[in-house]
């Protein structure tokens, strides 16, 4: 297995997952970073916490993910507390696969690590790898470099482990003839379809029915509870004004952003890695003494493989690219062809020779100002937001309406009639926010309201305007929909009485006026134009005797339909083969999925889990 992971970790498959992590913000190895810090945890896996600040970055991401799939982004429609226990669901499950792989002893080397990164698209300029692409995008991500490495390292070893339990599940021949068998079966039947109107005339509906009906049925015909509400919205997006920024501020963080930038300067080392063999190093040592070729030593000797096949070369990097020690001696070699080592890092002793150095202007301020004072923008609109949220909150507690609220925080107050329990657009769609609005204090007593978060970046206050609770419709309301209930109630049952009698078949279509269809050789799929309806009731039949036939009476949408099953033919046995290989296939694919689902329940039910 391991041997499969140093495969999988090259190549396409290592771009793809990059692509994958890069898409998706996965949180693997977060605990690394804010690990032993005594934070407060939201759930415990087998005694290993998952951290509060990790659990929120999850549902951060997630909401954005979720924003971003929208046709018309819209926050509001997001429902929070589904949200939150999804995510929280799939850290717990994240911790169990994490855990797992460690008892199995499943591990990338570095050099594995570092050859996904560097040959991850995201991360390079003009077909070389940018260092500071790579920071930047780890920065915002809130995470450090040791720990998106982790990260990468967790995320394809659980993907190695899914596809090797997925891939140890297969389906039998014999199971797949026999589905093929089945799906390639064809059927011949007659159908009789009698339309509602043809028995119209015949229906009387007397008002003791009507009575009875609505009697039996009183759920059909009550009005829900419902609220008409008032509301304002704090939103986080109106607090953003990137005009009010003076310029001042702006150069500061340019100042800011092109320190954190570092080194300009890019350089292209080739070294010599030996893990952990002292008599190699001594040997590589004197060899650079005498003069000999350090590409030729790196392609003997180096125990980083990768680089080794290109004479040790890792091409052009920052000074953030590699381990402190490494760096250091990297920077310090004053000409290019010079050598610095032996240098020990964690990996091991390295020599390293410089080959090529690249110095990089920083962006001017004009190219960065308008990014940088929208961000700046932001940073200062989340912070008015936290602010007057806190605020709204409490002026809403102490104020019997919505008129100092919306004056705190300049919002329009919108008013909604009819919002009820369920199915209401947003914000109303919230469950906080519908629970509070049907709560006794705010629906009776006239009190706001707390402050409801409905997304991240947005927060409503809410009243009632007027309560109105659930009442029964009268019968003079609902009369005349019972009516038409009740007609098409009787017209379907006279229809399926006169069908159900046994009555030969040109009687049976005399009576209604309508006439027989045929349909032959009709396949599961429909080939041949049968209703679907019709087509699956018949599929669904038992075998008729050899002389004869079995009947079914279908409900249709405007009617019914009887069914006259006359024969079953099986398919010819090269067509059913061809589709059994196909089957096998996938049903093997599925039982995989099965598999792997199986053994996430596993682990679940063998742990031990607890949410804070």
């Amino acid at each position: 297995m391991l041997q499969n992971i140093r495969e999988n970790a090259q190549g396409t498959i290592a771009k793809t997952i990059i692509v994958l992590l890069i898409l998706s913000l996965s949180v693997w190895g977060l605990d690394s970073i804010v690990g032993g810090s005594g934070e407060a945890s939201v759930a415990t896996v087998n005694g290993e916490e998952i951290t509060e600040r990790e659990f929120e970055r999850s549902v951060r991401i997630a909401r954005q993910q979720r924003l971003q799939e929208m046709d018309t982004p819209d926050s509001s429609r997001i429902d929070t507390d589904q949200l939150n226990e999804e995510v929280l669901d799939r850290l717990i499950r994240e911790k169990l696969i994490e855990q797992d792989i460690r008892e199995r002893g499943l591990e990338l080397t570095a050099q594995d690590i570092d050859r996904m990164i560097t040959q991850a698209e995201q991360f390079r300029v003009d077909g070389a790898f940018s260092q500071e692409r790579f920071t930047r995008a780890v920065r915002n991500q809130g995470m450090t470099v040791e720990g998106f490495r982790e990260m990468i390292e967790r995320d394809h070893l659980t993907r190695v482990l899914q596809a090797v339990i997925q891939g140890s599940a297969f389906s039998t021949e014999t199971e797949s003839k026999r589905i093929a068998r089945l799906l390639t079966q064809t059927r011949d039947f007659d159908v009789l379809e009698v339309p509602l109107s043809a028995v119209m005339d015949d229906v009387t509906v007397s008002e003791s029915e009507i009575e009875s009906f609505y009697a039996d049925n009183k759920a059909m015909f009550s009005q829900e509870e419902s609220v008409d509400v008032a509301w304002i919205t704090l939103d986080q997006a109106q607090l953003v004004d990137p005009d009010s920024i003076d310029e001042e501020t702006v150069r500061a963080r340019y100042r800011e952003r092109i320190d954190e930038m570092g080194q300009t300067e890019k350089r292209n080392p080739a070294h010599i890695l030996i893990a952990d063999d002292a008599d190699r190093v001594e040997t590589v040592s004197n060899a650079l003494d005498e003069g000999a070729d350090f590409g030729e030593l790196a392609r003997q000797y180096s125990d980083d493989t990768a680089s080794a096949e290109d004479g040790g070369e890792l091409g052009l990097s920052g000074r953030n690219a590699f381990a402190e020690p490494f760096s250091e001696a990297l920077f310090s070699i004053e000409e290019k062809g010079g050598i610095a080592g032996p240098v020990e890092t964690s990996f091991g002793t390295h020599f390293i020779k410089l080959l090529d150095t690249e110095k990089q202007d920083p962006p001017s301020f004009s190219d960065m100002e308008s990014e940088l004072r929208q961000e700046i923008a932001q940073e200062q609109a989340g912070n008015r937001f936290v602010e007057l949220s806190e605020e709204l909150a409490d002026i809403a507690y102490s104020e019997y309406d919505l008129k100092a609220p919306s004056e705190l925080i300049d919002a329009e107050i919108q008013t909604r009639d009819g919002v009820t329990r369920d199915g209401n657009r947003a914000p109303f769609d919230h469950p906080q926010l519908k629970e509070q609005l049907f709560s006794e204090d705010v629906r009776e007593g006239g009190f706001n309201t707390e402050l409801v978060e409905v997304s991240q970046d947005r927060a409503v206050v809410a009243r009632v305007r007027e309560y109105h609770p659930e009442k029964q419709k009268e019968l003079d309301t609902v009369r005349e929909q019972i009516r038409e209930l009740v007609t098409e109630r009787k017209a379907r049952e006279m229809i399926e009485q006169r069908l159900s009698e046994g009555a030969d078949s040109e009687s049976i279509a005399g009576t209604f006026g309508v006439e027989w269809e045929t349909y032959q050789d009709v396949g599961r799929q429909g080939d041949l134009g049968a209703p679907a309806i019709i087509r699956d009731a018949a599929f669904g039949m038992p075998r008729p005797p050899e002389d004869g036939f079995s009947t079914e009476v279908v409900e249709l949408p405007d009617g019914m339909a009887l069914i006259r099953l006359t024969g079953i033919t099986g398919s010819e046995d090269n067509t059913a083969a061809m589709m059994a290989e196909n089957i096998q296939s996938q049903l093997g694919q599925r039982h995989g999925q099965s598999a792997y689902y199986y053994y996430l329940e596993q682990l679940r039910s063998e742990a031990e889990i607890s949410r804070d």
